[in-house]
């Protein structure tokens, strides 16, 4: 599992995002804040000034002096600098932040009743207000708070996640572990009536539907095995019985048993196969092995007396000689519904079968399969226009191939035939 991907990674990035816009937030308003309560204090502070000149005037004290050094108090704009005179030039009565060139000045204005001109204060903060040094300080400060909170959610989320994912990590557990012969029919009372609960019901009720299936399907394959090939079986020799009778060389009757016996050949591959299929996987497979040499010719013989009286040759070429790992019937079996898909595939022509130490090449000439079809011939039930089975051989092969890693390569085209490459991977000596 993808650890970004994980339940308990996107716990700790929550939190760990949620330290940072929380941090940011916080770090943002606390800067902000900084400058306008300073701001405040000033204009506090020229207020207070104001108060206490406007009683010294009114107590007809003249010329009084401010009681902060920061402070320059003017009565009017005679006595004013002219650099002082052009920045109040525009100013109303209230409080004014002003800077003019590196300086910068809270500027009062206030007319009082017992005189004729307003009275100015300023109040040069330059030096009180944030410097850079000062400002580079603050910011640190800040960013290893939102660092720390980050950190802190960092914490929090790991601790918080191993206890919050604990009760998944426990069900899934307990689905790990479970197999098609055990498979857990009780886990829900391990949890409580929660979100994890409700899934671990739902996960149980699946369970429960999957074990009677299965053990469905254990009957049917137990029931198949007698109910399907007996009455084949029957056939069979009773079709051995017929061919050995005298009139069955007549052609009136040659012809139907021949059918009859590529039909039973049919039957037999496709009930081995299928019940094969769905068995679970044995444990012997990996121990057995197949020579493909042999069992091909094998296979080759039996479909080449089934279709004897079909305008098909076979030719049959060794380049090879691989071992599987896999047991010989199935390895047979695979090679037959080749072959015989190739047969039901070509009207009239030829097959050639080719055996390589990686690879079994089936080729004929016959009609071919269109790219559209091709994209689903291993579909069950499907299968070329111009084809006479049933549909199922190569679905059946794409199953087993599936089942021992081997792959399935079809190359076709209209009216140049069909290529089958089954590539494996042998036993190593």
């Amino acid at each position: 599992m993808i650890f970004r991907h994980s339940l308990r990674f996107r716990i700790v990035i929550s939190f760990c995002l949620f330290g940072a816009v929380l941090g940011a937030v916080f770090a943002t308003a606390v800067y902000f804040s900084l400058d306008l309560i300073d701001d405040n204090l000033v204009d506090t502070r020229l207020a207070q000034e104001i108060e206490y000149l406007s009683d010294q005037y009114r107590n007809k004290i003249e010329s009084p002096i401010p009681t902060s050094p920061h402070i320059i108090a003017y009565l009017g704009t005679d006595s004013m600098p002219p650099h002082t005179k052009k920045m109040v030039r525009e100013i109303t009565e209230g409080f004014h932040e002003i800077h003019f060139g590196k300086e910068e000045y809270h500027i009062a204005v206030k007319t009082l009743p017992v005189l004729n001109e307003p009275l100015y204060l300023l109040y040069e903060v330059s030096a009180l207000e944030f410097t850079e040094k000062r400002k580079l300080m603050i910011t640190t400060v800040l960013v290893a708070g939102v660092i720390l909170l980050i950190g802190l959610g960092l914490w929090i989320g790991l601790v918080t996640s191993r206890r919050v994912i604990a009760p998944v990590v426990q069900l899934a557990e307990q689905v790990n572990q479970s197999g098609p012969d055990n498979l857990p029919t009780d886990i829900s009372k391990n949890f409580y009536a929660d979100e994890v609960g409700v899934l671990a019901r739902a996960l149980e009720q699946s369970m429960q539907r999957v074990k009677t299936l299965i053990e469905r399907e254990k009957q049917f394959n137990r029931d198949a095995s007698h109910e399907l090939r007996t009455p084949v079986t029957v056939v069979k020799g009773a079709l051995e019985l017929l061919q050995k009778k005298p009139v069955s060389h007549e052609t009136s009757v040659s012809r139907p048993l021949k059918r009859i016996e590529r039909a039973v050949i049919d039957m037999e591959n496709i009930i081995e196969s299928l019940l094969y299929l769905a068995r679970e996987e044995a444990s012997d497979d990996a121990t057995q092995t197949c020579a493909v040499v042999p069992t091909a010719k094998e296979a080759i013989e039996q479909l080449r007396q089934i279709f004897e009286g079909k305008p098909v040759d076979i030719e049959y070429h060794v380049y090879g000689d691989p071992i599987l790992h896999a047991p010989p019937p199935i390895v047979k079996m695979v090679i037959i519904n080749l072959v015989q898909n190739a047969f039901h595939s070509t009207a009239q022509g030829k097959i050639t079968v080719q055996i390589c130490n990686d690879r079994i090449t089936v080729s004929d000439t016959g009609a071919g399969i269109d790219t559209q079809e091709l994209e689903k011939i291993t579909q069950p039930h499907v299968r070329g226009n111009n084809s006479t089975g049933f549909g199922l051989g190569l679905a059946i092969v794409k199953k087993l191939c599936h089942r021992f890693s081997w792959r399935l390569e079809i190359n076709s085209k209209l009216g140049l035939g069909t290529n089958v490459d089954l590539i494996f991977q042998t036993v190593k000596e």
